[in-house]
């Protein structure tokens, strides 16, 4: 166990392997584990930090706001206390965004800037899912039951059809020891309506891969290659899978994201 203390809050941290340095921000409601099973090859090949966000995990929160610009800003003092240089940054997600906004304000600080699942503005049909999602919790609907409504949104029929895969991760969630809170939910929930990178996306100078999941009905396919064509020269990747890929299909990530680190197109 690793705490960085970043102004009033301590960041948990953890770092795996050696070479580049590769820093993994998950997306909404997920800590570091979310990266578990593409973390051991990505650490052969780059020298990963997985982190807990702000209020999620081990890594409380005190501040009265919680915005998309103040979790970029955290990550990036993250890696200049940990006197990271010139990291590959690569999102997922609500993920996606933090690292988006990280390479505006920031891009001359980090080498390349992967983005995984994500969008430049997350849809409705996306946002009334997950309201939906915050309600079945608030309304404390049985374990079981807001798995299985939550779980064909994040991953795909091939993921879904194994029952070992359902029981695996519903088990990786019910006995996560730092759960998940409704509080953190919401005000995650609020920040990621607010973000728009579409009217500045194209103003990005950085070496950037965007990753797309076939898959994916949360960011689908078009969202990232809308991102990928915005931002100056950069490439697109497609990969079979979901929105949820590094768990639902660890091996194509895999791939695809040492294809991005080391330019194999």
């Amino acid at each position: 166990m690793a705490l960085q203390h970043i102004g009033n809050t301590d960041f948990y941290y953890e770092y795996h392997g050696k070479g580049q340095p590769l820093v993994l921000i998950a997306g909404y409601s997920c800590d570091h584990t979310f990266w578990d099973a593409v973390l051991e090859e990505l650490s052969r090949h780059f020298q990963v930090l997985v982190f807990d966000n702000r209020g999620i995990g081990q890594t409380k929160d005190t501040t009265s706001e919680l915005t998309l610009e103040l979790m970029a800003d955290d990550t990036f003092q993250l890696i200049q206390a940990l006197n990271i240089k010139q990291p590959i940054v690569l999102g997922q997600s609500m993920g996606g965004a933090i690292a988006q906004l990280m390479a505006r304000k920031y891009g001359h600080d980090l080498s390349k800037l992967i983005i995984l699942n994500s969008s430049s503005k997350f849809n409705v049909r996306t946002f009334m899912m997950l309201e939906s999602l915050l309600h079945l919790f608030k309304e404390e609907v049985s374990f079981d039951g807001l798995m299985d409504a939550s779980m064909p949104w994040f991953f795909s029929g091939r993921y879904l059809s194994d029952p070992k895969n359902i029981a695996t991760y519903k088990s990786l969630i019910k006995y996560n020891p730092f759960p998940v809170t409704v509080e953190i939910l919401e005000r995650q929930l609020k920040a990621l309506k607010s973000f728009n990178s579409e009217s500045w996306l194209s103003t990005l100078n950085i070496p950037t891969v965007v990753i797309a999941s076939d898959d994916d009905i949360v960011a689908v396919p078009s969202d990232s290659e809308e991102i990928a064509q915005k931002i100056p020269n950069a490439k697109l990747l497609h990969i079979a899978s979901s929105h949820a890929s590094p768990i639902d299909n660890p091996k194509e990530v895999i791939t695809a994201i040492l294809k991005a680190g080391k330019d194999l197109f």
